[in-house]
Formats: C-alpha cells, structure tokens, sequence
C-alpha cells in the first residue's frame, strides 16, 4: 500500500511539473506596444503682424506726443497648459513657468513631457498672475525668477523698454499686465501623436507688432495708465500658437 501510494504521488508530481513547463512555454515574451510620445514647447518672437492680431480702438496720447518705442525685454508667465482631443486633455505643465523671449528671433525651448498617443486638435494655457501660493515647494533659484511678478500688483506679463517723446530724451518703463485668464487655440490640422510619429514640437509665438499702436496708428504710451487696457488687449491677441516640428519658428 505504501508503495501504491508513492507512485500515485510521484504522478501526481510529474502532472504538475509538466503544467508548470507548459505554462512557462507558452509564455508570450513580445514587447509591449508604446502607448505614449513626446510633445514639446518653443517659443519665438517676432515684429511682424499676425493674422489673429486685432488693435484695440484710438488711445490716449501725452501732451509730449510718443515718437518711437523700443523694447529690451518682455517675459510671459504661463501656466496650466494643457493639449486637448475631441473627448479629453492632457496636462502638460500644470505650475507656473517664465517664457521670456528671445528678443533676436531665435526659437528657444521651454518644456518637454510625455503625451498619450492622440490626436490633439486644441492647446490651452492661461496668462497666469502669478501668487506665492503658486509657488510652494519651488527652489530659491526659481523663486527669485519671479520676483517681479511677486512684486506690487502681482504680474504676468513684464515688458520693458525705452519710450521716446518729441524734444525728450528717451525714458525707460516697465509695462506690467495683471491680465489674468485662459487663452485656447485651434491646430489648423489635428496634432498626431503616435507610433509612427511618437514626437512633436509646438511654437509659441509672441509678435511685438502693435504692442503699442492704437487702431488708427498712433503709438501708445506705456507710461500712461489710462492705456493700459488697449495694451494688454494687444499683446493678448499678439500670440499665436502652431506646429513647429522642425523649430524654424515657421507653421509646418
């Protein structure tokens, strides 16, 4: 009897050791199917008009009327920006960021992240005035980025510059926007991130054109606070968004 029941247990032993090499042969060993790409984010500055620019209506001009504007710098602050599909979006960078703009015309990088595969038709960001609350858990070296933000009225835009006036030398300033809102633009064709095509670069374009032009033409004075509205309507509708792939600044 004890012998009988060996062997039935040495059967039974063989069965399951047999299962087990099944099992392990029949393991499917093929790689895993991506599912996500790469988007990427550049942004340009240019003096050129752009389709989508709209002038705000006539201005208020100084006694001393303005003769010419130059600008020195001009920095942006963006923040939850997201790609979207017909049914659903994807954070791109949800916290704050600078863009400052390269006043040369060069395309610089700004930010990169990993996508679902998707067809993205629309990007949303808002022109963000930026709060220290924004800003918890940033670095010191971060932190003092946006220092002028921080400062006063709290910003998101700053754009810095030289104002000219008749018989006057030039005088400097700092336009400092509190614009505050979402702003959404739609891809011509939809943006298709994929197997096949897995990344893909956005540009950002700011042009400086009518910054400072009331509709008529005539040149606003940033100094002047009763422009202040009509200017930050201006740069509002300065910026265009579009598919860059070969970063040339241009719309593919």
């Amino acid at each position: 009897m004890k012998q009988q029941a060996l062997n039935k247990l040495g059967a039974g032993f063989v069965v399951i050791a047999l299962l087990g090499v099944v099992s392990i042969g029949c393991k499917d060993d093929s790689p895993t199917e991506p599912t996500s790409g790469q988007m990427s984010l550049s942004s340009r500055y240019s003096t050129n008009p752009i389709s989508t620019m709209s002038l705000g209506s006539i201005g208020v001009t100084s006694p001393a009327a303005v003769d010419s504007i130059t600008i020195s710098r001009a920095r942006f602050v963006l923040s939850r920006i997201k790609f979207k599909t017909s049914t659903d979006s994807t954070n791109f960078k949800t916290e704050p960021l600078i863009i400052e703009l390269n006043l040369n015309g060069s395309v610089q990088d700004v930010s990169v992240a990993g996508v679902p595969f998707g067809a993205y038709r629309e990007i949303e960001f808002k022109v963000h005035r930026v709060d220290s609350s924004d800003l918890v858990g940033f670095s010191s070296d971060k932190l003092a980025l946006f220092a002028d933000f921080l400062a006063g009225e709290r910003y998101s835009i700053i754009i810095e510059g030289t104002v000219y006036r008749t018989g006057e030398t030039g005088q400097a300033f700092a336009f400092q926007s509190r614009i505050d809102e979402k702003q959404k633009y739609d891809f011509i064709q939809e943006l298709v991130v994929s197997e096949g095509s897995p990344a893909l670069n956005v540009t950002v374009s700011v042009s400086s054109f009518g910054w400072f032009s009331d509709e008529g033409g005539a040149l606003l004075d940033p100094t002047d606070s009763a422009n202040e509205n009509l200017i930050d309507d201006n740069v509002k509708s300065s910026i265009e968004v579009y598919k860059d792939n070969n970063r040339d600044g241009e719309k593919d």
